[in-house]
């Protein structure tokens, strides 16, 4: 078991060797992103620019429109606490960033909500042209860097800090915007993202063998492929969406968006952060919040307990 941003520090090395045009960023946090070993192979690649994730935005987006592909990694807290800055010099310029936060969620746990990225999802998405990726294990984390330098396209890469298990193998095949399901269930599709998608295979365990059987869907980048995703829902009565970040902006607004343009009733639920989030333990944290693995067994239990019949169903 390794954190996504283990997997990343490992997966970008290799994909440097065969792409001399990416580079990396960093804010003085090479250890904690784990840039440190391409630091070490490729030292005239690695641009150390400081705590001044800015400024490092700026720079980026500078060397995109040379025709590198800069890799510019920081907290996703710090880094998307830049908006104005990606807003401005990627966004606005079709810059081809990769813009790498790591620290997602919870996880960051004593350290609290000063630096857990708990609202980059929403910040990210409100922009048209970025993709949005968040990988469930490191076979995807290495699926997404490969894709990532593939293209031109802006990119914010979301990572986690907690050590996570693989729930794919080597077979997977990443396509953006494509749900991923790596459960196969009935009735109930429960969707979620990142660090959440061991969480939910372990819930789903707890529920067996007398509790709902659901779909788990592993939405690893957004936008979601509309088509795709609602050929998905709509063969499910009941959707739920957990996710590690706040209720409003992130995977429960793109979920839900899909859901209301579906053509038949569905009852739709979610559950993230409702507030700003709290300092603890990251294992004290997920329970508070009801994000381990007996606290979603237990809302996909009530939620699925008090759903209506189909024919009373709500969207």
């Amino acid at each position: 078991m390794k954190a996504t941003r283990d997997w990343f520090g490992d997966a970008l090395v290799d994909v440097a060797a065969d792409h001399e045009n990416v580079l990396v960023v960093n804010c003085d946090l090479a250890s904690a992103t784990k840039t440190t070993q391409f630091k070490k192979t490729f030292p005239d690649r690695f641009f150390e620019i400081g705590i001044a994730e800015a400024n490092g935005i700026g720079v980026a987006a500078g060397l995109a429109q040379e025709g590198y592909r800069p890799f510019v990694a920081s907290f996703g807290h710090f880094l998307t606490g830049k908006f104005l800055e990606i807003f401005q010099s990627v966004g606005l310029n079709n810059a081809g960033v990769v813009l790498v936060g790591t620290h997602a969620g919870l996880a960051i746990g004593k350290d609290g909500p000063t630096q857990m990225g708990l609202r980059d999802l929403a910040l990210m998405r409100s922009l048209p042209n970025v993709e949005v990726l968040q990988p469930a294990d490191g076979v995807e984390t290495r699926a997404m860097v490969a894709y990532a330098v593939t293209h031109d396209r802006p990119i914010y890469l979301r990572l986690c800090r907690q050590p996570q298990r693989e729930v794919h193998d080597q077979d997977y095949r990443f396509r953006s915007g494509h749900p991923d399901v790596v459960r196969q269930g009935t009735d109930v599709a429960v969707v979620t993202m990142g660090g959440m998608v061991p969480v939910v295979l372990d819930a789903v365990e707890l529920l067996a063998p007398t509790g709902p059987r659901p779909t788990v869907v592993n939405a690893s980048s957004l936008p979601l492929d509309v088509s795709a995703t609602t050929d998905l829902l709509k063969q499910h009565r009941h959707v739920l969406v957990f996710e590690d970040h706040f209720i409003r902006g992130g995977l429960i607004d793109e979920v839900g968006r899909i859901v209301l343009g579906l053509d038949r009733h569905v009852r739709f639920d979610a559950w993230g952060v409702d507030d700003y989030g709290q300092a603890g333990s990251p294992e004290e944290l997920y329970e508070r919040y009801e994000l381990d693995a007996p606290g979603v067994a237990s809302r996909i239990r009530a939620a699925t307990t008090n759903s209506p019949e189909i024919g009373d169903s709500q969207r």
